[in-house]
């Protein structure tokens, strides 16, 4: 495991865990080895601001189970390094910024397919879910929920310093 794996799992919150038969066997390293680098958190929009360029949420967040949700939704985006903006409702600013779109529930797809017109519609990547409440419900949904996401994120991701892929 390389220095850009440790980061990218103290991102999401794994403390790499040493056995503690291997960190008799391994020569001691300097103090400042050991010490992770302090890495900043992934740049998430603030609720209301444009998604410039990322991806726009539309969902509930009313429910706890729907906030969870959303929550889960928003970091994997932002381990993803793609910018992202939660809505209640579709607003015409934060859709027009937008490069993709998540709507949890049909009433929420049907209102930003009215404020959008047809060529910005065809531009930007659509994922159409359940309400984010029932959705957290069902396994299945969920696992198909994340393969979609994994489709709209891969043209949006920025690479991270040193990440040539």
């Amino acid at each position: 495991m390389d220095e850009q794996d440790l980061r990218r799992l103290a991102e999401i919150g794994i403390d790499v865990y040493l056995p503690r038969g291997t960190s008799r066997c391994m020569p001691a390293a300097p103090a400042a080895a050991t010490t992770m680098p302090a890495i900043a958190p992934p740049a998430v929009a603030a609720p209301g601001t444009p998604a410039a360029g990322g991806v726009l949420l539309l969902g509930d967040a009313s429910s706890p189970r729907g906030a969870a949700l959303l929550a889960a939704v928003t970091r994997a985006l932002a381990f993803a390094r793609v910018a992202c903006v939660q809505a209640g409702s579709a607003e015409e600013a934060a859709l027009a910024d937008a490069r993709a779109l998540v709507a949890f529930g049909e009433a929420r797809a049907r209102a930003a397919g009215a404020a959008l017109s047809a060529q910005r519609q065809r531009e930007m990547g659509w994922v159409v879910a359940a309400e984010a409440a029932v959705l957290a419900g069902d396994a299945r949904a969920k696992r198909a929920l994340w393969s979609e996401l994994k489709r709209i994120v891969r043209p949006l991701r920025r690479p991270a310093k040193g990440d040539e892929r």
